[in-house]
C-alpha cells in the first residue's frame, strides 16, 4: 500500500512592529501654536463683543456685522502676527470662527442686559379695554359711555420706572397706570363727563435705564 504523505508544519511568519517616526519637538510646536490661536481668538472674541456694545446705540445691525466680519477674517488678522501658521489646519480655524462667533455674541448679550447695562426697550403688549363686564378689541369702537378699563401687559428685560396713559389731542392729559393683580398695568377712566366721540390716547412704559416703548390708539364711545 502506498503510504499517505505526511503535511509539512505550516512556518509562522514573525511579525516585527515598527513604530513611525515621531518627531517630538515638531508635535509640541504645532500643539503650542493651536494653543496660542485658540487663546488668542478668544481674547479677539471678547474685545469684538465690548466694541458692538458700544454700536448698539446706533444699530443692532453694526454689532452684528462687526462680530460675523470678525469671524470670517480671523485667520488674515493671525497672520498680521509674528506667529508660523504652517501647521494650523483648516479644521482648527473653523473651529476658531466659531468659537469666535458665539463668544463675541455672548459678551455682546451679556453686556446688554442688566446688572452690566441695558438697551432693550420695554414691551407693550395685549391691550384690552373694558366697559363692565365687557372686552372689546381693536378698533376699540362703539364703547358704551361711562367707566372704561385700559388693561396691557408691560414687560422689560430690567426693572420699569413708570408705565403712563395719555390723553393726546387738544386737551392733553397723563395719568400713571397701576400694576394689577394678573400682573399687568391698567387704567380706569370715567367718560361720563366727557361725552361720547373719538379719543386719542398713549401709552408709555419707561424703564430704569431710560429705555421707552408706545403704543398708540383711539376710541370711540358712544
Amino acid at each position: 500500500m502506498a503510504q499517505k504523505k505526511r503535511k509539512e508544519p505550516e512556518v509562522k511568519e514573525e511579525y516585527t512592529f515598527v513604530p513611525p517616526d515621531f518627531n517630538e519637538k515638531e508635535f509640541l510646536e504645532k500643539d503650542i501654536t493651536v494653543t496660542k490661536t485658540v487663546l488668542f481668538s478668544a481674547l479677539l472674541a471678547v474685545i469684538f463683543g465690548v466694541v458692538a456694545y458700544f454700536t448698539t446705540d446706533i444699530s443692532f445691525v453694526i454689532g452684528l456685522l462687526l462680530i460675523v466680519i470678525g469671524a470670517v477674517a480671523l485667520k488674515y488678522i493671525f497672520q498680521l502676527l509674528p506667529l508660523n501658521l504652517s501647521s494650523v489646519e483648516n479644521k482648527t480655524w473653523l473651529g476658531n470662527g466659531a468659537m469666535f462667533f458665539f463668544l463675541a455674541l455672548g459678551i455682546w448679550i451679556l453686556l446688554l442686559n442688566p446688572p452690566f447695562g441695558d438697551a432693550v426697550d420695554p414691551q407693550i403688549q395685549d391691550l384690552q379695554v373694558w366697559a363692565g363686564d365687557v372686552q372689546y378689541n381693536r378698533p376699540y369702537n362703539n364703547v358704551p359711555l361711562g367707566e372704561v378699563t385700559f388693561n396691557a401687559t408691560v414687560i422689560d428685560n430690567g426693572e420699569l420706572s413708570k408705565v403712563q396713559f395719555s390723553f393726546t389731542g387738544s386737551d392733553p392729559q397723563t395719568f400713571d397706570m397701576v400694576l394689577g393683580d394678573d400682573g399687568r398695568y391698567e387704567f380706569t377712566h370715567d367718560f361720563t363727563a366727557t361725552g361720547t366721540g373719538t379719543y386719542n390716547f398713549v401709552i408709555t412704559a419707561t424703564d430704569e435705564a431710560g429705555n421707552t416703548q408706545t403704543y398708540a390708539s383711539f376710541i370711540t364711545l358712544v
